[in-house]
């Protein structure tokens, strides 16, 4: 079931946001206001209730499931033949490509909410522009999350990153995401964009190492699949670039 309705007790919520207040008073310093909240085509009950009652990070737990689940549902072919066709270039995945026009909407969305969820803004970065090859919208993503985080290292290595694909420069890309992907906070889709610039740089060893580490840690099977057959093709001899 979406999570359109309240379904907890007042009264659970009420003590949950309590109980959650030294947390969060430590989780970052401070929230946009509610006027520069711009909230998406549904929601705006339980966007109104996480403000009055101190649930915001609950809620932005609840936006960012909605955007996965936006971003897994495959779209329309009717949609997709009113517009562009999607421009592809050498330093984007082959998967998790499409439009997805309210993305960038619901992305910002969550940092509205909650600007100190680094793992949303990461998430919603990588897969805008490494993805969807929109780096526009992802350097805007991440300028708003700045906003609100000045000092968060992790964004900037992205920003670079993004900088770097616009040059075309896979080596330079993949050592900017490089500090990012020890850091709990990384998305899996930039650890495997990492192993697929150091493979496609010709640095095997790294690739390798990473995708070791997706295979290992990863609960998504599409990237453990994938990394398990990419460690195959490099133990073998198979260095496809």
């Amino acid at each position: 079931m979406r999570p359109n309705g309240l379904a907890l007790p007042a009264a659970a919520l009420l003590a949950w946001g309590a109980g959650s207040f030294a947390a969060r008073s430590a989780y970052h310093s401070h929230f946009p206001p509610p006027e520069e909240i711009r909230v998406p085509a549904e929601g705006a009950a339980g966007d109104m209730f996480s403000l009055a009652f101190g649930m915001r990070r609950l809620f932005a737990d609840l936006w960012f499931v909605r955007l996965m689940q936006y971003y897994g549902t495959e779209e329309l072919a009717g949609d997709v033949q009113e517009t562009e066709p999607v421009r592809t270039t050498d330093l984007r995945m082959e998967f998790g490509a499409g439009r997805y026009t309210e993305f960038l909407a619901r992305a910002r969305h969550i940092l509205e909410i909650d600007p100190g969820f680094t793992a949303a803004a990461l998430y919603g970065a990588g897969a805008l522009a490494f993805n969807m090859d929109r780096p526009g919208e992802a350097e805007e993503l991440l300028n708003y999350a700045l906003k609100y985080s000045p000092k968060e290292w992790k964004y900037l290595n992205v920003l670079a990153a993004i900088g770097y694909s616009k040059a075309k420069n896979p080596a330079a890309v993949a050592a900017s995401i490089a500090p990012l992907l020890k850091d709990p906070d990384c998305p899996v889709m930039l650890k495997q964009l990492a192993a697929f610039l150091n493979k496609k740089s010709g640095n095997y060893a790294a690739a390798a190492a990473i995708y070791a580490d997706i295979a290992a840690t990863s609960h998504d099977p599409f990237y453990v699949n994938n990394a398990r057959r990419e460690l195959e093709l490099l133990s073998g001899g198979k260095k496809q670039r």
